[in-house]
């Protein structure tokens, strides 16, 4: 008789990103598809009025064209890789339904925070930003704070720049003199 040692085997790769499980729920297949179809209604709507209208580089009826286009374009990868993930999903994986649901209770608080409170768009997005980083990173806060704080300053700052003094849209300034 002989006796066989059990072999080292690599776990199988199921497509979904570090520290993510793959799930095999219907919801995101769902939700692909959705977006997709509302993003071609969207689309065609947008080039309906931009020919009834006129299509000029310097109009109002060519944004909607490419922000719909792009959505179009965005919700049909992301289409593509919810069913290329649950092609290669195993089965018995289970999802963490947590981190969306503190993502979209963040994404309204900062909706409610920019429209009515004084805090301004800087500090808001800065704190969304951080918030954000913190739920969606792998390591523990201790690790990433300066680096996640100095990135989420300059961002919102940087935003808040562009959008005031080059482009001339306005946001609320909120208690920052700037």
């Amino acid at each position: 008789m002989s006796s066989a040692t059990p072999e080292y085997q690599e776990p199988a790769d199921t497509g979904a990103a570090p520290g993510v499980e793959a799930t095999a729920t219907p919801g995101p297949l769902v939700a692909g598809g959705l977006l997709l179809i509302i993003g071609i209604a969207l689309l065609w709507q947008a080039i309906r009025t931009g020919i009834d209208n006129g299509v000029t580089l310097g109009g109002p009826t060519l944004a909607p064209i490419i922000v719909t286009g792009l959505w179009v374009a965005v919700a049909a990868a992301y289409l593509l890789g919810q069913v290329r993930r649950r092609t290669r999903a195993t089965e018995g994986t289970t999802t963490n339904w947590r981190t969306p649901f503190v993502l979209l209770a963040a994404i309204v608080g900062y909706a409610v925070v920019l429209k009515y409170t004084v805090v301004g768009y800087v500090l808001s997005t800065a704190a969304f930003v951080l918030l954000c980083a913190q739920l969606l990173g792998t390591r523990p806060l201790r690790e990433v704070i300066v680096r996640d704080l100095v990135t989420a300053i300059a961002l919102a700052l940087t935003i808040y720049l562009v959008f005031t003094r080059l482009l001339g849209i306005a946001l609320p300034a909120g208690v920052l003199p700037l």
